[in-house]
């Protein structure tokens, strides 16, 4: 089958993005590299998220105040609740509107990998915890968690669909997408699915993103209406007034 205009374009915006990160591998300040890697992989986000969706990276927070670790990477949904904090692309995202989040990695190994996975158990567990939120408020779906990354193998066992996929079901819960550029890809949607490494087309990084862009936007939706849809919500009260209620009110379930 020809390769249509989208599928090359779509491979050459890939294609661009590893030759920028590769490029960046003479660079002395590991952080600085860091960053700049998590900026490359928002750019090419930004590119197909539609109006209503923003990136950034930094805290997500409840309405008790709870916060997560630093976050790589931040989608949420401007429809919801945009960001109270926030500086060029470093914020504070209210909980209810983060759709999904990312770790971006230069190096993934099996033990990040596995941090990963535990650190989205943390953030559904703390976060994402009820008892975090006014009766009514808390949101029922949690965000998508996801992580890339530019060198490793992760583990042995996921260079392989029959290995991965009993790997996975053992050991990953909460992350829904797994890439390494140039290696693999896994996604869980439903089921753990394996798409290896293709250098010419980068088919790998391109499922990582197509799946990561059509579930936040079905998972947004959801999440609009289960929140929003004809109601009248004080969030912004909630979280921006210091309202002697809302202090009782979490001062009691803790």
């Amino acid at each position: 089958m020809k390769r249509t205009l989208i599928q090359k374009d779509s491979s050459s915006l890939v294609e661009g993005m590893l030759e920028r990160i590769n490029g960046l591998s003479s660079l002395n300040h590991k952080l600085t590299e860091g960053e700049l890697k998590e900026l490359f992989v928002s750019k090419i986000l930004r590119q197909f998220l539609s109006i209503q969706f923003d990136t950034g990276t930094g805290i997500i927070v409840n309405q008790r105040g709870d916060q997560s670790r630093q976050t790589d990477i931040v989608i949420y949904d401007n429809r919801i609740i945009p960001p109270f904090i926030k500086e060029q692309a470093i914020g504070v995202y209210p909980a209810e509107s983060v759709i999904a989040v990312l770790e971006v990695k230069s190096r993934l190994g099996k033990q990040e990998l596995l941090a990963a996975e535990t650190s989205a158990t943390e953030l559904y567990n703390s976060v994402y915890d009820p008892e975090g939120f006014l009766p009514g408020y808390s949101p029922e779906y949690k965000p998508l968690c996801g992580i890339i990354g530019f060198d490793g193998n992760g583990c042995k066992e996921l260079s392989y669909q029959e290995k991965g996929t009993i790997w996975l079901k053992e050991n990953i819960k909460h992350l829904f997408l797994i890439c390494i550029t140039n290696k693999y890809c896994w996604g869980n949607v439903p089921t753990w699915s394996f798409q290896q490494a293709d250098n010419e087309t980068h088919e790998e990084t391109k499922k990582f993103i197509a799946l990561l862009l059509d579930n936040i936007r079905t998972r947004s939706e959801e999440m609009y209406h289960k929140l929003m849809d004809n109601k009248h919500r004080d969030f912004f009260s909630i979280y921006l007034r210091d309202q002697k209620t809302i202090r009782d009110y979490f001062e009691k379930k803790s």
